[in-house]
């Protein structure tokens, strides 16, 4: 088939017969032709002003040949396939194979086709350091620009600024280099980008594989010889192979709620579960329904488990705690219930739980606790929330030997009851729990559901026992997972008020992923 500039003119016209639409599609298979192309169209100015977010995502999607993606591994395959063309969909598939070959060109062509990087150039910009230790080339680093190069993150949180207004969040430990302020070669660790309409060809290298970005949201996790990436809105795509073996007949496109998976080795990328907990994704704690509603509850404290350097942050400020830290590799923050962060304890961190020396007073009798619980491995007797102490203190929720939750609380006598959660607590998922007394019964409930209930009298007066999170006093008890939007009452909630929580809960839980 003999393709000019004429035929490609009507090409990106539609002028053409389906069969002439049939063979271009053959003649673009072959990756000159469709950097040719790709050029061709760049003449086009309306093409590359068009380069916005969703029509790059409705049209590359709508190129597929079922029109969407239903499996990482078999997109490929779906890529590659014919596909019955009418002059409509030729269309679209034209704009498809347009942006995809322009953010080619523009991003993804060796070095040697562009203007080198000069050494000095600044690739980012940090926008927040959470307890974060950053090394350049060996030396630590502390200012805010970040010139191109090696760098290390050895503890704690990063969130960079690149180009385009592309933000990057990186969990410590991570090994990365900064080549532009397009492009991030990831050695080790977890980085998430958020990928504004302006950032579109973003492109984050793995030992393992390459990530082009349509304008979305993604993670990549390098660990132990594999890359994972995993999408959480948008549409990104996916070079396996390493840079000097990379293959882009294999290419892979990913959309939202996808993830794949490419070892070293393998044959072919394995498509995967979205891990929808794994990746911290942003640092604010955003002003949610949730939140909203437990602060109409009029609690003494709330602990919403801010990604922050203050420690353990609480609503009012005057309850505030220290979060503690011991020897681990991952921050002791991890991504919360919703969105934003949680307090992560063990679990390979260097959480060790959190203490509150300024508790508020409870002192009614009265008493309920509001907590979301994650648990990565079952450890007999692990605290959630305690202040009993040497005889002191008068509640306590903790993870007895059978795998349950059990809540306690000790009256002004010094009797201790207790009630004890209705089935074993998953591992790797969230469960909202919340416990209360009114001086007569203790009530213990689980995702919304009553699950037991006891006599309990008066709850002991308490004015200034300190709270441990995740932990004991003597730290023999300690968690293995995360906490997160922790409460404190003087009051016995309702059970048409904890239904509520739990259905706003879960309502957020779904808008967030």
């Amino acid at each position: 088939m003999s393709v000019d500039d004429d035929f490609i003119d009507r090409i990106l016209e539609g002028e053409v017969s389906d069969e002439e639409a049939a063979e271009f599609q053959e003649w673009l298979k072959v990756p000159e032709n469709l950097e040719r192309f790709a050029l061709r169209a760049e003449l086009h100015s309306d093409l590359r002003r068009s380069l916005r977010r969703r029509q790059i995502q409705k049209s590359a999607l709508e190129a597929s040949t079922d029109g969407r993606v239903t499996d990482a591994v078999s997109a490929r395959e779906q890529l590659t396939s014919p596909i019955p063309y009418s002059r409509q969909l030729l269309a679209l598939t034209v704009t498809a194979l347009v942006t995809a070959a322009c953010i080619l060109i523009a991003f993804v062509l060796p070095e040697g086709n562009s203007d080198p990087v000069p050494a000095d150039a600044y690739a980012a910009t940090v926008i927040s350091n959470v307890n974060g230790l950053l090394t350049k080339s060996g030396s630590q680093w502390n200012d805010a620009p970040i010139p191109v190069g090696e760098y290390e993150l050895q503890k704690g949180l990063l969130n960079l600024q690149f180009g385009g207004g592309v933000m990057v969040y990186v969990e410590a430990p991570a090994r990365f280099d900064a080549i532009s302020d397009k492009r991030v070669v990831l050695h080790s660790g977890r980085l998430s980008a958020s990928v504004p309409p302006e950032g579109i060809g973003f492109a984050v290298e793995t030992p393992e594989a390459e990530v082009i970005d349509f304008g979305t949201e993604f993670s990549v996790d390098v660990e132990g010889g594999a890359s994972e990436v995993h999408v959480f809105d948008g549409l990104v795509r996916v070079h396996p192979g390493a840079s000097s073996q990379r293959d882009v007949s294999r290419s892979v496109d990913l959309q939202a709620s996808q993830a794949l998976r490419i070892s070293e080795g393998a044959a072919e990328p394995e498509g995967i579960s979205i891990a929808t907990d794994r990746f911290i994704r942003n640092f604010d704690e955003p002003r949610l329904n949730y939140a909203r509603l437990v602060k109409r509850l009029s609690p003494l404290a709330f602990y919403r488990m801010p990604i922050r350097d203050r420690g353990l942050v609480s609503e009012p400020p005057e309850h505030s705690g220290t979060v503690l830290i011991g020897e681990g590799k991952r921050p002791p923050h991890a991504r919360g219930v919703f969105v934003g962060g949680s307090l992560r304890v063990g679990a390979d961190s260097t959480g060790c739980g959190g203490r509150v020396d300024s508790p508020p007073a409870l002192s009614t009798g009265q008493f309920s606790l509001t907590v979301f619980v994650y648990l990565e491995a079952p450890v007999h007797g692990a605290m959630v929330a305690t202040n009993l102490h040497d005889g002191q203190g008068n509640f306590g929720l903790s993870l007895d030997e059978n795998g349950l939750l059990r809540a306690a609380i000790r009256s002004s006598d010094g009797d201790v009851s207790s009630a004890v959660g209705g089935s074993v607590l998953p591992q790797k998922t969230w469960r909202h729990v919340v416990v209360t007394t009114d001086g007569e019964q203790l009530h213990f409930y689980e995702d919304g559901k009553l699950v037991a209930s006891t006599p309990c009298a008066a709850m002991a007066a308490s004015d200034a026992d300190t709270v441990w999170l995740g932990t004991d006093a003597e730290a023999t008890r300690v968690w293995d997972g995360r906490l997160d939007e922790v409460a404190l009452f003087d009051r016995a909630l309702t059970e048409e008020e904890i239904a509520a929580l739990h259905r706003t809960a879960q309502e957020e839980i779904a808008r967030s992923r």
